[in-house]
């Protein structure tokens, strides 16, 4: 089992995983990297669309991505002019974040036991790894029919 993070003196953050840990956590963000691949909207077929890089409008239908990317709007139709511009750059971001998880997953070193990884967080992509480690607990939970705290109790 893993430990709570430990700040270090330069600025860094460690945690000792299980490699157990380490392989469902990589398993998990490679699995959302795929349902955020799985899901794109389909490129537009306007040039004018396609150069300013615009979604469609519909929201998605699986229930996951509709939780990573709600509604912005309550009126349908502003709802979807505001994803049109905003969901494939949301998308690219919840990507990287993602990313920078795997990467720092696939640099853990090993620890002082055989089956323990030292995983390091650099100050500066804390904030990426948190996002998507957000993104992975909403998607569980969706995923699990988690609406609110409690729901899990048994």
């Amino acid at each position: 089992m893993g430990t709570a993070f430990r700040r270090r003196r330069n600025g860094t953050l460690t945690a000792t995983l299980h490699v157990g840990e380490v392989d469902l956590l990589r398993n998990l963000v490679s699995q959302l990297l795929e349902l955020l691949a799985d899901g794109e909207p389909p490129r537009p077929s306007d040039p004018l669309e396609q150069e300013l890089d615009l979604a469609s409008a519909d929201p998605p239908t699986d229930p996951v991505l509709r939780r990573l990317f709600p509604d912005a709007y309550a009126e349908e139709s502003s709802a979807g002019d505001f994803r049109r511009y905003t969901e494939r750059g949301l998308r690219d971001t919840k990507r990287r974040n993602a990313l920078v998880v795997l990467d720092a997953l696939d640099r853990a070193d090993p620890g002082r036991r055989d089956d323990d990884r030292t995983v390091t967080v650099d100050g500066r992509d804390a904030e990426a790894r948190l996002r998507a480690l957000t993104d992975l607990r909403l998607a569980l939970g969706t995923r699990l029919g988690i609406e609110q705290d409690g729901d899990g109790d048994t």
